[in-house]
């Protein structure tokens, strides 16, 4: 049958709900306004796909995907949640529940990985405050894997389980909140704090530190990885050049759909970079991503392969001490010929003449609108648009020492955003939030005739 348009969204929770239920006969209800009354019963076994107002939804994954509608903050009717919204939401995500299982010197389980051998698809994990000596497998699916009460530690303690993370995530949809990751190392020296291996995997107000690599994804992980209001440093392969491999990255996106990084603090790298991706989408919003005093870079962000990509809002602060110069790199490795990035309402801190801020390797423009440039340097090499930006030492900040990265009054950046900055693939380019430290987000208010340029509003 077909589905009046004027349902509205929430049949579409209704009958995702249905399908994930466990037995194996449904019945989906429909009441509208005016009195009608549609049933449509069913056999889970016998749905093999759905369409919402044009949208595909796969009932085995139980998620539509996500459309970001960055003009209104909100969700538009019949779309999902605005992404940056729920992201600025407080941690308590709302998912379908099963049992709960509590981690903790006097509950059931006394370490994390008793719960994840127990854990079955649709469960929660609580673990209580406290340092685990531990390395785990989370192998169900529709997990919530949260720290309650405080911000427990997992530490391996020098180890990895599979000799790859403090935990690896095989399941699909799971969804991991407020815990620390720390102390992987094993013997490819690629211990990381996350081995994603599953599908569509959320991290939100996740500490990940001290690992030789933050969060590593396979190459066959699938779906959206979503990383929300996280800090991730000091993830590092001190003697990699010795040991003939890599060097450690805080972020390493081998593979995914799409990568989500919102409201994070990313610092430290050391001649690995802070933030590298081969997925096939990428949006990269209201971050601030730094090297640190002696903890330089090889670049602040690296796609690798020229993947779509939009880095919004973000505080990038390049350091000296970084061996190639470049603040973003753009299809550095493949892809030059379907390159395409889009950077707005960026604030960029540049310490020498030879910066680069974008340094675009394929053959499409990169497109730099509202950027503010704080330093000497260069604004891009390879093809690019230059929409509004600014750069130069004189135009200074309040005052980096106290994480005041605003323009100054009176400077030439204020008000000088274009008022139409564009769009990028269906997302407005205006700067709707700004990051605020230490990882988090708030909405951000024109204060003049325009926005000012940069990840920050000015006086």
């Amino acid at each position: 049958m077909t589905m009046p348009r004027c349902c509205g969204a929430g049949l579409l929770a209704i009958l995702l709900a249905l399908l994930l239920a466990q037995p194996a006969c449904a019945e989906l209800r429909i009441e509208l306004e005016d009195g009608r009354v549609f049933v449509l019963p069913f056999e889970r076994r016998e749905v093999r796909r759905i369409w919402f107002d044009g949208v595909a939804i796969d009932p085995e994954e139980g998620q539509p995907p996500i459309r970001l509608d960055a003009d209104r903050g909100t969700s538009a009717p019949g779309e999902a949640v605005d992404p940056v919204v729920a992201a600025a939401e407080p941690a308590q995500a709302k998912r379908p529940r099963g049992r709960v299982l509590r981690v903790g010197p006097n509950e059931a389980f006394r370490l994390p990985s008793q719960a994840a051998a127990e854990a079955r698809d649709g469960d929660t994990v609580e673990i209580l405050p406290g340092t685990y000596r531990d390395v785990a497998i989370w192998r169900a699916s529709r997990l919530t894997i949260r720290g309650v009460g405080g911000r427990p530690v997992i530490d391996a303690g020098g180890r990895g389980a599979g000799e790859k993370a403090v935990w690896v995530v095989a399941g699909r949809q799971v969804l991991i909140e407020n815990v620390e990751l720390t102390g992987a190392r094993v013997p490819d020296r690629n211990g990381a704090g996350i081995r994603a291996e599953g599908r569509d995997l959320t991290l939100r107000e996740v500490v990940i530190r001290g690992n030789e690599m933050g969060i590593l994804s396979a190459v066959d992980f699938a779906g959206e990885l979503r990383i929300e209001r996280s800090q991730f440093y000091a993830n590092i392969l001190p003697d990699w050049e010795e040991a003939g491999v890599p060097p450690g990255h805080n972020i390493y996106v081998n593979g995914a759909d799409r990568f989500v990084l919102i409201g994070s603090w990313i610092r430290g790298a050391v001649d690995g970079h802070n933030v590298k991706s081969r997925a096939k989408q990428n949006r990269i919003l209201y971050n601030r991503i730094e090297d640190l005093p002696g903890a330089a870079s090889s670049y602040l962000v690296d796609i690798a392969e020229g993947a779509p990509t939009l880095l919004l809002g973000n505080l990038l602060i390049e350091g000296a001490e970084s061996p190639n110069r470049t603040v973003v790199a753009m299809a550095a490795e493949r892809g030059g010929e379907r390159a395409e990035l889009v950077m707005a309402f960026n604030t960029v801190v540049t310490p020498s003449a030879d910066t680069v801020v974008v340094f675009n390797h394929g053959t499409r423009p990169a497109r730099l609108v509202a950027d503010l440039v704080v330093g000497p340097g260069v604004l891009a090499r390879g093809p690019f648009e230059n929409v509004a930006n600014r750069l130069g030492p004189a135009l200074r900040l309040v005052d980096p020492k106290k994480d005041d990265f605003r323009p100054v009054p009176g400077s030439a950046a204020i008000d000088a955003a274009p008022a139409e900055p564009g769009r990028w693939r269906g997302i407005g380019l205006e700067p709707l939030w700004s990051y605020r430290h230490p990882a988090g987000l708030e909405r951000r208010e024109k204060r003049g005739r325009a926005y000012d340029l940069g990840a920050f509003e000015g006086g």
